[in-house]
């Protein structure tokens, strides 16, 4: 069947459910339109290129001589190339296939990577840029069991509530997904991700179960889900630390429980979001004796105010942390999540956190925050945040970066902007940095920690 393409953005789709309980944001632009192919199949094809540069500052957070050391400043220009087939063969069924460059483990290629150095120039640059990869790959059939439910299956990008806990809209899952909305308020769904796959036997591999529901009413929205992750060859240690290895014949693994509570609502021109997460579950070593119980909390609270054309917002969150590594409990936020923006530009996953790791999210960490961001004119606009950054539990000696902490939960505060100009129809550059003035929970008793700063500008166009 002959088919007509036309190109769409896509950077991160909807999964056909409501945003409240999977938050994964539509940026298609209003002017796309579909082709319609034989048989009133709808084909869209949904592209996205964006060119970045940046420059990045002391991210090592540690400057132990008079020289600056090489990681202390770190410039590069990187793309990005996305490919989106939307295929609508009916009102009940459809398909999608995202193509998107870099690899399993980047979104983004770097400049100058393709070539290979040599001793003639016929050696330097010259060379094919990245590779394009699955994004997402789905099929969804909605169908009536005397209220309208549906299926989704395939490989898609999955998101909890806040994503405080669950935020795997980088890459995305491979997913079984039911879903049933017995009203029109009231939208319920199961899932079914495979995280790990072994092929030595059948009791190595990851698995999340997860249960969601979500109500809107008239000014406000709640939302629960519940997730049990059942890890056959993870571990999770008393401060926190997941290690995918291979168990002992004994050893059973380790049964995670997450339970998230959220609700908002608005009141005119104010905003108010509330975020609880709770969770559960055992490590199983080899020994009952040795079995490691996690406890983790986390919780935020939101407010946004607008006053026109601008809006004011406060925000408050918590991860627990531990402190305590002789016991047998991990009191530490485990987080799912991934190398991407969660909180601040610089401390959240550009330097090593305050669980001792990069890329946790909130765990171990409590922030204060206040922002105002602002449309300037019909193209140009503005967001400022300011932080102040504590970890929840002193890091009592662990080594961070080579640097041995002392007790101190002061991280520091850290201020990020970014400024967005419209230049054309769906065409779009921006200047986005933060500043991380470091406290003295970094410090050792010999060093200073630096502070550290990023840098960013892009051009972006979506078709």
């Amino acid at each position: 069947m002959k088919k007509y393409l036309a190109l769409v953005l896509g950077v991160i789709f909807t999964l056909g459910f409501a945003v409240s309980a999977f938050a994964i944001h539509a940026e298609i632009p209003a002017e796309t339109q579909a082709a319609v192919a034989k048989g009133s199949t709808q084909i869209t094809i949904g592209g996205n290129l964006r060119f970045r540069g940046e420059f990045k500052h002391s991210l090592d957070l540690n400057q132990s001589t008079i020289l600056e050391n090489a990681d202390d400043n770190d410039a590069r220009y990187d793309g990005r190339v996305r490919i989106r087939i939307q295929a609508d063969v009916s009102k009940n069924t459809q398909g999608v296939i995202h193509l998107e460059s870099g690899s399993v483990t980047e979104n983004k290629y770097y400049w100058g990577t393709s070539g290979t150095a040599g001793g003639v120039y016929r050696s330097i640059g010259n060379g094919k840029k990245g590779t394009l990869d699955i994004l997402e790959a789905w099929i969804q059939h909605k169908f009536n069991i005397g209220v309208p439910a549906g299926i989704k299956i395939g490989h898609m990008p999955v998101k909890l509530g806040n994503g405080i806990f669950f935020n795997h809209t980088k890459f995305g899952d491979d997913v079984i997904v039911f879903f049933i909305d017995p009203t029109k308020e009231l939208h319920i769904g199961l899932l079914n991700l495979k995280l790990i796959e072994n092929t030595s036997n059948i009791t190595d591999d990851s698995d999340a179960y997860i249960a969601l529901l979500a109500y809107k009413g008239k000014g406000f929205n709640l939302s629960a889900d519940y997730t049990r992750i059942e890890d056959q060859r993870g571990r999770i240690t008393t401060d926190g630390v997941y290690t995918a290895s291979a168990l002992a014949a004994s050893d059973n693994g380790t049964t995670l429980n997450n339970v998230g509570l959220r609700a908002d609502a608005t009141f005119g021109n104010l905003n108010i979001e509330a975020d609880v997460e709770l969770q559960s579950g055992k490590t199983d070593y080899a020994g009952s004796a040795s079995d490691i119980k996690h406890k983790g909390r986390a919780y935020a609270l939101n407010a946004k105010y607008k006053i026109a054309p601008a809006t004011l917002s406060l925000g408050y969150g918590s991860g627990s942390g531990d402190n305590d590594s002789a016991d047998l409990d991990n009191d530490v936020f485990v987080t799912a999540v991934q190398n991407t923006q969660l909180m601040t530009f610089v401390y959240d996953y550009r330097v090593v956190g305050a669980t001792g790791l990069t890329n946790t999210g909130i765990a171990n960490t409590t922030y204060f925050k206040a922002g105002v961001a602002a449309n300037l004119t019909k193209d140009l606009s503005a967001n400022v945040n300011y932080y102040v950054l504590r970890a929840t539990k002193a890091n009592s000696g662990t080594a961070i970066n080579g640097l041995t902490t002392h007790t101190s939960k002061k991280i520091g505060s850290e201020l990020d902007a970014k400024i967005t100009y419209k230049l054309d129809k769906n065409l779009v550059y921006y200047v986005e940095g933060g500043y991380l003035w470091t406290g003295t929970f970094y410090d050792s008793a010999t060093v200073v920690a630096d502070d550290a700063y990023a840098v960013r500008h892009g051009l972006e166009l979506s078709f």
